[in-house]
């Protein structure tokens, strides 16, 4: 950090205030895009209606950037998946697995996979569609839209040789599906979505708030243990003072015994109604 000249031993956290504020903003934005893809990842953070933070991890390395909130994120996104535009040499293709195939497909090795698109029997979109699918690491990409702490959308695809397979939601359907489009319309797609992110409000979802809510929850068998197990410490260290004086009062056990007895008694009363007792944060 020194080196990028980040570290500043004069402030409270030891890196400058342009690296805090960046951090800041990136904390508390509201709305995010994020791409991954292998170890990688690319993030768009929403700063305002006019700016947005754009983060480009590998390797280890954060490169962060701005840019403006109405540019496309189209050359980005293509570097950042190697993707190549162009005229799509597919035509509109759709494949259809069954949800245990899908499954076979994405555990299977790759001697088998590659058997499978050397397979003369297997129709040429589909070994295409394998060939694509082996490429991208047997997996499907995911790209997050998230409002607060919600997510809004997901879009999957599988990158193919100027064009990519688009998952294809079929109701009562029990296959998988995947249809091909060129890349300038999946682009176009990510791009409405962002547009409709940043115009949605900002969700009223605060993590903080949900945390605080799960703290105090009105039952809790936790505060109810930790006070019994108090009782008893107390309990314990009465005995052991009792002990010190045995003689006096041996003839007299069955006193102490109800006197025990009594105590644990008030102890299960006083921890059973601690676990009603909602506890109490200062802000």
């Amino acid at each position: 950090m020194k080196k990028s000249n980040l570290w500043d031993d004069g402030t409270a956290v030891g890196i400058n205030e342009t690296m805090v504020s960046l951090i800041q903003n990136i904390v508390e934005s509201p709305k995010k895009i994020k791409f991954v893809h292998k170890g990688k990842s690319l993030n768009f953070y929403w700063i305002n209606n006019n700016y947005i933070i754009m983060e480009q991890q590998f390797q280890k390395k954060h490169i962060f950037s701005f840019t403006h909130s109405l540019l496309g994120f189209g050359e980005e996104v293509t570097n950042f998946y190697k993707l190549d535009q162009g005229e799509n040499c597919v035509s509109k293709t759709k494949i259809g697995l069954s949800d245990s195939t899908y499954d076979s497909l994405r555990h299977m090795s790759l001697k088998a996979l590659n058997k499978m698109i050397e397979d003369d029997s297997v129709e040429a979109q589909m070994k295409q569609f394998l060939q694509d699918f082996k490429d991208n690491g047997q997996e499907v990409i995911h790209v997050i839209f998230q409002n607060g702490q919600h997510l809004q959308t997901v879009l999957s695809f599988i990158p193919g040789n100027h064009y990519c397979w688009l998952p294809d939601a079929q109701k009562e359907s029990k296959e998988v599906h995947f249809v091909s489009a060129k890349l300038d319309d999946f682009l176009s797609l990510i791009e409405n979505v962002k547009i409709e992110l940043l115009k949605t409000e900002v969700s009223s979802y605060s993590h903080s708030k949900v945390k605080r809510t799960s703290l105090l929850k009105k039952f809790s068998i936790y505060r109810g243990l930790k006070s019994f197990i108090q009782a008893n410490l107390l309990l314990a260290l009465t005995y052991i003072m009792l002990l010190v004086s045995k003689q006096q009062w041996e003839p007299n056990t069955n006193q102490i015994v109800v006197y025990i007895f009594m105590f644990e008694i008030g102890a299960l009363i006083v921890s059973f109604m601690a676990c009603f007792r909602p506890r109490v944060y200062k802000d």
